[in-house]
């Protein structure tokens, strides 16, 4: 089952929101507590899955404790031509199969992901996350995705102004928590590298982000970082803007078809590979930054991102000690994977929780 429809757009699927199962009869209790907050689980959904205020009420029913609704920005931007997602097997590069296979294991599916960051109209999608946050329980939080756009002539204050604006709009609309993305690309810069990768414009990024949506729990997106220093380092750079992180934003490969010829139009060389076999190499950042963390380099919420496909794969990070499993492949392949998680948790591991 994939409830987002491969051979639409992405606009087509933003208008139709999935057809997902009934509501479980009964979700067993799995409280958590985050931000302040409690939660009806520790399980959620990161950014990507759902596009607006109709595809987060429809997943809200489903077991979910935090939705993240997808990434937003200061101006209306479309998604990239189709296909924006394609079977693959991951590597480097990263081959697509030439057409979708006939019997899909929810827990192994492996594909690319090329959007673009697609964003409505700003006054759109403000008016759209009033409806979003109306539309969740008093146990579920909204997360808001927010990314900056670089203007042709900007430079790296241009960018952050930009980032707090987005953010600022999304606090004012009801987003309980600011996710900033800073697993996106810095065109402006020579040459082109994604936020994250220079720590000194993602942590001015954060700091103008801060100072605009105040006290409201404030969370970064990462990608995945070339070493085990290069992660330390840049987290201890952000934390003190920070309420948390969230990784890992799936792996950048090469993207080519069978015959090494470019898989997806318009020049795109490189995409986000996500899903089952990312697993390994995000599960690995993610416990380096929970051992920095129980060192008491920081005390900082850590949401686990990057291959979740399993009910295994989720309770494993929670019982590593994330505060909070985030799926994304696994929303579109298998949305019960929140309840079937829920039907039977495994016992926390973790004595603390970031209140």
């Amino acid at each position: 089952m994939i409830v987002y429809k491969l051979g639409r757009s992405f606009a087509w699927n933003a208008a139709h929101p999935a057809k997902l199962p009934a509501r479980p009869k009964r979700l067993a209790p799995m409280p958590a507590r985050l931000f302040g907050r409690r939660l009806e689980s520790p399980l959620g959904i990161a950014a990507g899955p759902l596009p607006n205020a109709r595809w987060i009420q429809a997943y809200a029913r489903l077991g979910y404790g935090l939705l993240t609704y997808a990434t937003v920005r200061s101006v209306a931007r479309a998604a990239f031509p189709q296909p924006n997602l394609a079977f693959c097997h991951q590597g480097d590069p990263t081959v697509v199969e030439a057409r979708a296979p006939r019997r899909i294991d929810p827990g192994a599916v492996t594909w690319v992901a090329s959007f673009g960051l697609p964003s409505a109209d700003p006054e759109e999608w403000r008016a759209d996350v009033r409806r979003a946050s109306d539309r969740l329980g008093d146990h579920q939080l909204l997360i808001v995705s927010v990314a900056g756009t670089p203007a042709p002539d900007g430079d790296g204050e241009q960018l952050a102004g930009d980032y707090a604006r987005c953010a600022r709009w999304a606090a004012e609309a009801g987003a309980d928590v600011i996710e900033v993305h800073l697993s996106c690309p810095n065109i402006t810069a020579e040459p082109p590298q994604m936020v994250f990768e220079n720590a000194t414009l993602a942590a001015h990024v954060v700091e103008r982000v801060r100072r605009a949506v105040g006290t409201r729990p404030l969370i970064a997106k990462l990608g995945a970082t070339p070493s085990p220093r290069a992660l330390h380092d840049l987290a201890a750079r952000l934390a003190p803007w920070l309420d948390g992180f969230i990784l890992v934003d799936g792996l950048q490969r090469r993207v080519v078809k069978a015959s090494g010829a470019p898989a997806l139009p318009g020049g795109r060389e490189l995409a986000g590979v996500s899903g089952a076999d990312v697993y390994d190499h995000c599960r690995i950042q993610v416990d380096e930054l929970l051992a920095w963390r129980k060192a008491g380099a920081w005390d900082r919420a850590v949401l686990a991102v990057g291959g979740l496909t399993t009910v295994e794969r989720a309770r494993a990070a929670l019982e590593a000690g994330a505060d909070a499993a985030m799926v994304a492949t696994a929303a579109l392949t298998d949305p019960l994977l929140a309840a079937r998680c829920r039907a039977a948790p495994a016992a926390p591991k973790r004595a603390r929780r970031r209140a």
